[in-house]
């Protein structure tokens, strides 16, 4: 049976501006709660899973900048379309340290997926099971069955100006989240992106593995294009 932590990260959708203008939007956490190779305090995991009280939380200005890869190309992408920024690839270290998902930043990150794994082919720990009382079966039917539609419910509700899906393994749950079986898409395979002009919404690959500067300048221009702009 799910328990009151799961049920929590369920309804946690990610991290950065709530009012967001841009969405990114990625497969899963990269961290995990628990590790079966080490002994940890699961209490301590459940009270700060508690702290989880909010679809999205901005990250505080006292912590360091965001070190892990996905937030390269998001910084250069939010960059390019920032009104106060003037050269991306200049200027992205500065906008990764002091604005990417910060209050007013104007951008969210989400995930499909709310609990983290070793990799997207791994498995649960054991620990999971204890601590969320859901096994990997149950777990993609219930994300699939009710977070794909906390995740689009939202989207309805903020009306962010565009989103990015990023994930090319994924583009199937990203076209199901989204509800775009019947729209107009164009491919773009050059650029392993395929955009949805009338929506505004852009699925691409990947962003941690080696995402390629063409093709955050191209998505840069496209969100121009469609007159997406930050602060």
């Amino acid at each position: 049976m799910a328990t009151k932590e799961f049920e929590i990260l369920m309804n946690y959708l990610g991290w950065g501006d709530p009012n967001a203008v841009l969405w990114t939007v990625g497969v899963e956490e990269a961290g995990m709660w628990c590790s079966d190779e080490k002994r940890e305090d699961l209490s301590q995991i459940r009270k700060r899973i508690r702290e989880f009280n909010s679809p999205i939380i901005p990250m505080e200005e006292v912590e360091e900048e965001p070190k892990f890869p996905i937030a390269h190309p998001i910084a250069k992408i939010a960059c390019g379309i920032s009104k106060s920024c003037k050269n991306w690839k200049e200027e992205w270290r500065k906008y990764r340290k002091s604005k990417l998902w910060r209050k007013g930043s104007k951008i969210c990150n989400i995930n499909l997926y709310p609990l983290g794994k070793k990799s997207l082919k791994s498995s649960f720990p054991n620990c999971y099971k204890e601590i969320f009382g859901i096994d990997w079966k149950d777990y993609d039917i219930a994300v699939k069955e009710q977070r794909f539609k906390k995740i689009f419910n939202f989207f309805r509700e903020k009306q962010p100006q565009a989103v990015i899906c990023y994930g090319k393994s994924h583009w199937n749950d990203f076209i199901e989240v989204f509800q775009l079986q019947n729209k107009k898409a164009e491919e773009h395979s050059d650029k392993l992106t395929i955009l949805y002009p009338e929506e505004k919404i852009i699925l691409t690959r990947h962003f941690s593995n080696g995402f390629r500067n063409d093709i955050c300048q191209f998505i840069i221009e496209k969100l121009k294009e469609w007159k997406v702009n930050l602060p």
